[in-house]
């Protein structure tokens, strides 16, 4: 099966987005058992805004988010 007609599914406990402000990023993590209430918010704070954009730019892209 190649990568192009493959399906996209959706996982529990993955990145579902990624926000910079500044040198700081937030990064959101679904619920690893699917409920709402146990989701997770991490923070990544970066060396400058540049290296925030391209810490981003590559969760963005490797997440599909």
């Amino acid at each position: 099966m190649n990568t192009q007609t493959r399906p996209n599914i959706r996982m529990k406990g993955v990145p579902v987005a990624v926000v910079q402000t500044g040198n700081i990023l937030t990064i959101w993590v679904s619920s690893p058992t699917g409920d709402s209430s146990d989701s997770h918010l991490f923070t990544m704070p970066c060396v400058n805004d540049a290296q925030a954009e391209a810490i981003m730019e590559t969760w963005l892209k490797v997440w599909g988010l």
